[in-house]
C-alpha cells in the first residue's frame, strides 16, 4: 500500500456525474497521475450541486499522447500537490 495515495471522494469521472450524496471512494497511485486545477472551468460546478476544484488524469497504458480516465475529486490544486507529494 505504500505506492497509493490517500483515499479521495471522486465526484465525477470522465464526462459521468456521480449521484447527489454518492461519490466514490477511490485509492490513487502516488506515481503516475497528472493533477490538473479545474477551479475557474465551466466544469467546476457539477449537477449534482458539488463543486470540484481538482482533477486526477491516469494516462492510458499504451497511448502517448492519449489521456486516460479523469477524476473530479474537491480539493484544490494545492492540497492534491501535498496528498501525491
Amino acid at each position: 500500500m505504500s505506492n497509493v495515495t490517500a483515499v479521495l471522494n471522486v465526484y465525477q469521472i470522465n464526462n459521468r456525474v456521480m449521484d447527489r450524496d454518492a461519490p466514490l471512494k477511490f485509492a490513487f497511485p502516488t506515481q503516475g497521475c497528472l493533477l490538473q486545477d479545474v477551479s475557474g472551468s465551466p466544469q467546476r460546478s457539477l449537477s449534482s450541486g458539488y463543486n470540484v476544484y481538482g482533477l486526477i488524469i491516469i494516462p492510458s497504458p499504451g497511448a502517448a499522447n492519449a489521456f486516460g480516465t479523469e477524476y473530479y475529486v474537491a480539493e484544490t490544486i494545492s492540497q492534491l500537490a501535498t496528498i501525491f507529494g
